[in-house]
């Protein structure tokens, strides 16, 4: 072959080869190529056929055998300058680029990077577009579990590169292996994953590569997605031909999915089943498929072609491979739990997820992560059939904490327990006294039968607490004489919840929770009277050390990242347990945490609602400026920019609950009227002020009609100023 004729070819390989063998013919149909020309590229691709592990190498590893690459050129790299950062080291070697570890060198600050560079053998027109769509893809993304870009640009000879965050840490299936992460541990590292892949979902991009070497967990347990080199961009500006799409979608066979594999297109819905493919391996060491001494070509006709193996099957296979080996049993072999542990719902959610039809996957990330939550709650999941034996047994489950929900809800009416208990107990006084008065005798007796029945049924599950309340040898109660109050009752069992239910983290936190409630609405009543104010600060400290309880529990059993560690949070904040020059900052965390765990939590809207009030009325400069510079994400909205868009996100969710106009959504209607006219918008104006003189109207002559006046004010004091 002459030298001349050699640089068309080469040029073509490159393509040709970065095609699947069913692609090939199409291309040479349409390519405009000579019969001479293709009949000699043909003949170098016959080589495929021969090579019995054709596929077990990359496109672009196999294309080294036809181009000449100079190797000791990366070891020339080491110690050059690229823009303001110095080459340490080389990282990585891919097909078509290489990855190398650089410093910063201008000075102003230390910072290790990573540069990823192309080749010069493959610095070709269409593959540098990739680099440019990859750049693009890096710029629109911000979120704490994605490598982020920092720089990019073009050395002097033309190559591209682009400068990453550098990321220290191991791949995720080897982070569970080394670090023995128990399920639970494993299921929440998997769900932060799947947080990083729905936001980048929600900006119109698809990863199309995601394997455990493109997910590095560092040190302190934070996953980071790496390497968008053959992600897609879902908008019609960066749409790409056919032949682009189907074979970079598909450059890791093991995890790639099966429209994928046959070249159709792509959507969010491969990326679920490549994340199936990663869960599938971080809690089984092993892979859905058998692929033990298969060749790449023998991963793409499985896929898509045979049902998956079962999860739980796949790991009791493991389990009996591991007892009969003859080697030394370590964390790199042994899984941390019981092929049992996996059966049943962790089965389901995997295998929807693989799904070999995308519509059958599922419909997003979110609803992929919040089914393994549901699994880690106890709480039936959506991949399994909702028969009655199914729901029976989750409830069974739950059903310790089932038990004592009636409990909770007396303890939450407590005002009104407390009532009827004094007036059962005036009634049997008053019963004593009739038989001295025999006038009275059968007047009160009655009284005294009638109150005493209602007590009965209001309180027929609280058998425990009403124990207290009689005097008898065998009743708990025979300390107190029978003489004793609620307040006490619970003062007393609240020393037990420890040891009652030892090793129940989920129901200790919520009667701690419970219990702090009703410390701190005795302390609220104990207020300003004789004695009493001694009493209000006891039951104050008794509310503090009860929520501070629940919240350690809280976040012991379910992670540092749920609406129920959220909630206790903001009860601490509320309760004036946080330090002052921290308040601000703790209340944005909770709203945060609050939002990504459940949006439609009441709680909510009263936390939002806290902070807005901080933003609006300040009641000094210093507290304006620490509730305003802790706003997350940062942004250079105003205050009332602020307190808009957090008074819109406020009301829907207080009508979800609230289902009719109260005091609480008149006074938030309110408030949003008086930040659309301190800002002159004027579009919807009128219908959220007419709701809120509504408000005024309606409470007129009432308890709250003073608090509806002011915020009406502050209404009509700023239009006044602005039509001035």
């Amino acid at each position: 072959m002459q030298v001349e004729s050699w640089i068309p070819i080469k040029e073509v390989l490159q393509e040709v080869l970065l095609l699947a063998p069913f692609e090939r013919e199409d291309f040479f149909r349409e390519s405009g190529l000579s019969d001479e020309l293709k009949a000699e590229i043909k003949s170098l691709l016959a080589v495929e056929e021969k090579a019995e592990k054709f596929m077990s190498v990359t496109a672009g590893g196999f294309a080294k055998d036809f181009f000449t690459v100079n190797e000791s050129a990366k070891d020339l790299l080491v110690g050059q300058t690229i823009g303001i950062y110095e080459i340490v080291a080389e990282l990585g070697d891919g097909g078509m680029g290489a990855v190398y570890l650089a410093k910063r060198i201008d000075g102003k600050f230390e910072q290790k990077v990573a540069i990823k560079m192309l080749k010069r053998e493959f610095n070709t027109k269409k593959i540098r577009r990739r680099f440019e769509i990859e750049k693009e893809i890096l710029a629109k993304l911000h979120h704490p579990n994605i490598a982020v870009l920092i720089d990019a640009g073009t050395t002097g000879d033309g190559v591209p590169y682009l400068v990453m965050e550098f990321i220290e840490g191991i791949p995720i299936d080897k982070f569970c292996r080394e670090k023995s992460l128990e399920l639970k541990a494993r299921l929440k590292l998997f769900n932060k994953v799947c947080e990083a892949v729905g936001y980048a979902h929600r900006n119109l991009i698809i990863h199309r590569d995601l394997k455990p070497s493109n997910i590095i967990v560092t040190e302190n347990g934070e996953p980071k997605l790496l390497d968008f080199g053959i992600s897609k961009l879902l908008d019609a500006e960066h749409s790409e031909d056919k032949h682009t799409v189907t074979i970079l979608g598909a450059m890791t066979p093991e995890y790639a999915s099966p429209e994928q594999i046959k070249g159709e297109t792509v959507t969010t819905a491969t990326d679920i089943y490549s994340l199936g493919v990663v869960l599938f391996n971080i809690l089984t060491g092993a892979h859905p498929f058998e692929t033990d001494a298969k060749t790449n070509g023998d991963s793409l006709r499985t896929t898509g072609r045979h049902a998956p193996r079962i999860p739980s099957s796949a790991a009791f296979y493991r389990e009996k491979e591991i007892k009969n080996m003859s080697v030394e049993i370590t964390s790199q072999t042994l899984l941390p739990f019981a092929a049992s542990r996996l059966k049943g719902d962790l089965d389901n959610i995997i295998l929807k997820a693989l799904r070999t039809e995308p519509e059958r996957r599922y419909k997003t990330v979110e609803q992929f992560a919040t089914d393994i939550w549901r699994f880690l709650d106890g709480l039936p999941v959506l991949a399994r059939r909702a028969t009655v034996s199914y729901r029976a047994a989750k409830f069974y489950q739950r059903n310790k904490i089932s038990v004592f929900a009636g409990m909770f809800i007396f303890l939450a009416l407590v005002t009104g327990i407390t009532a009827a208990i004094w007036q059962a107990d005036v009634a049997r006084k008053q019963a004593n006294v009739a038989l001295e008065m025999q006038r009275k005798s059968e007047i009160e007796t009655e009284h005294a039968k009638a109150e005493e029945e209602k007590a009965k049924k209001i309180t027929a599950y609280m058998s425990k607490i009403f124990s207290y309340a009689k005097s008898e040898w065998y009743a708990e109660g025979a300390k107190f004489k029978g003489e004793t109050k609620v307040i006490e009752v619970m003062d007393e069992l609240s020393d037990n919840i420890e040891t009652d239910f030892a090793g129940q983290a989920d129901i200790q936190a919520e009667l701690h929770h419970k219990f702090a409630d009703v410390f701190a609405s005795a302390a609220s009543r104990e207020k300003n009277g004789v004695g009493k104010n001694e009493r209000s600060r006891q039951y104050t400290a008794k509310a503090l050390a009860h929520a501070r309880r629940a919240l350690e529990l809280r976040r012991q059993f379910y992670g540092e990242r749920h609406e129920l560690v959220a909630k206790d949070m903001v009860y601490l904040y509320w309760f004036n347990d946080v330090e002052e020059n921290n308040r601000a900052a703790y209340l944005m965390e909770a709203i945060n945490m609050m939002r990504e765990t459940n949006p439609q939590n009441l709680n909510l809207p009263y936390m939002l609602g806290d902070y807005t009030n901080r933003l609006l009325y300040p009641d000094d400069s210093e507290t304006h400026k620490q509730y305003r510079n802790a706003v997350l994400p940062p942004t250079t909205e105003n205050k009332y920019q602020l307190g808009e868009r957090y008074l819109r996100e406020m009301l829907p969710v207080f009508r979800l609950h609230y289902k009719e106009d109260n005091y609480t959504i008149f006074v938030a209607e309110c408030q949003l009227a008086y930040t659309l006219a301190a800002q002159e918008k004027w579009t919807d104006f009128d219908e959220h002020y007419a709701v809120c003189k509504q408000g005024e109207e309606k409470l007129k002559g009432g308890n709250l009609a003073e608090g509806m006046r002011k915020s009406v004010e502050s209404v009509e004091r700023t239009l006044a100023e602005k039509n001035k």
